[in-house]
């Protein structure tokens, strides 16, 4: 399991879950403030927009004070909507193709591959979900919010 935030074609914060670990409310307040939080104020990044899908996590009071507190955006996201989270559409399988079929040896060798494409994907400003969103935004309307494949 992955949480990754990305900013102008980059992913300024990420993480690895452990192995059969979850992600709560918990685990996301957790990774907003020690990973990305940091990366935004040393990035000085003034108002994040934030872009999630409707998960429970993402929804939960204390994420939506958190957001509030800080004075992040968060652009709402129309119900049963995956195909406009661009880190479902895009970041991921940036992230996990180099690795299909791959069998780790262990996490650590698991966590050294996906930080290396990472790096690798941030190196040639891969991360380009996000200045897709409008033209799948006009998609989804197109196709009445049926799947786009």
């Amino acid at each position: 399991m992955l949480i990754a935030a990305v900013h102008q074609n980059r992913i300024i914060a990420h993480q690895r879950l452990p192995r059969n670990r979850n992600v709560n409310f918990e685990v996301y307040k957790e990774f907003l403030e020690q990973h990305l939080l940091p990366e935004v104020r040393r990035q000085r990044i003034r108002t994040p927009l934030i872009i999630h899908d409707n998960a429970r996590p993402h929804k939960h009071q204390e994420i939506t004070a958190f957001f509030a507190r800080h004075r992040w955006v968060e652009l709402k996201h129309p119900p049963y909507s995956p195909d406009l989270n661009p880190c479902d559409y895009d970041l991921f399988t940036r992230i996990k193709t180099p690795h299909k079929g791959f069998r780790f040896a262990n996490e650590d060798e698991l966590t050294r591959a996906y930080e290396h494409t990472i790096y690798d994907i941030n190196r040639k400003n891969e991360a380009i979900g996000i200045s897709r969103l409008p033209q799948r935004w006009e998609q989804v309307i197109h196709y009445c919010g049926e799947y786009i494949i």
